[in-house]
């Protein structure tokens, strides 16, 4: 009997690696991230009564992410009516690939178009070329850097055609405050090698609340800065809208 309980024991603690492999072996591998994540947004305002107005304005971005590399589309279009007369409309599209270096740098580059009669120019075509570096990477912030070199081409009002060689010199900062709320800021700077009064900043900062895993309100202030000017241009032009944004 002492000699059955011993080659008992002795098959139980060989079978019990075996047992451990195959119950690791039955439990699937954690699924890869989707290689394609968008998020759309979208905001209406529309005003009856004494004076009659209309806003519209609408933005969206998909990535696609394989390896080390993202292609990154993006778009955004706004329009304003007051009386029944055109007050503001402008656009933008733009595609960008990214190759990632390490888990701090990256390389990238980028193609944009963008319209804004209401300030001066029909289409202004960009070229980007530049480095991206991580300055904090948490679970909680994100803050990155970037410089690079742009050449653009711009089509103004007048019929003109302005082509400039410029610097690109950008930062965005992302914070989840708490679990539903969530803060972003960014800045560019784009000094001009060909025409040095003509330079250009934009900034802006926003406040997302998340309604569910998919869906948000955000909140956001844009503020775009040119110091030269087209004919019939503002220095400044500035942007405050509330959106609804699903992810996707």
């Amino acid at each position: 009997m002492k000699l059955l309980n011993i080659l008992g024991l002795s098959t139980l603690l060989f079978a019990m690696p075996v047992l451990a492999q195959q119950a690791t072996d039955a439990a699937p591998p954690p699924p890869p991230p989707p290689p394609w994540f968008s998020e759309a947004e979208a905001g209406a305002i529309v005003v009856s009564g004494n004076n009659d107005s209309e806003s519209y304005n609408a933005k969206a971005k998909s990535t696609y992410v394989w390896d080390k590399n993202s292609l990154i589309g993006s778009g955004r279009y706004l329009k304003t009516d007051s009386l029944g007369v055109e007050s503001a409309r402008n656009w933008e599209a733009g595609l960008r690939y990214e190759r990632e270096l390490n888990d701090y740098f990256s390389l990238f580059v980028g193609q944009k178009a963008e319209s804004d009669v209401y300030n001066g120019y029909v289409q202004r075509d960009s070229t980007d070329a530049g480095l991206k570096y991580f300055l904090t990477k948490t679970d909680n912030i994100t803050w990155t850097t970037e410089a690079g070199y742009r050449y653009q081409v711009t089509n103004s009002t007048t019929g003109e055609i302005a082509r400039d060689s410029m610097g690109r010199a950008y930062t965005e900062y992302n914070q989840k405050v708490r679990q539903d709320l969530t803060f972003k800021y960014w800045l560019e700077y784009l000094p001009n090698f060909t025409n040095a009064d003509a330079y250009l900043v934009n900034t802006e900062a926003s406040l997302n609340v998340m309604l569910n895993s998919r869906l948000s309100f955000k909140v956001a202030y844009l503020l775009q800065y040119q110091n030269e000017l087209p004919a019939g241009a503002k220095y400044s032009t500035t942007t405050t809208t509330m959106n609804l944004v699903a992810k996707f």
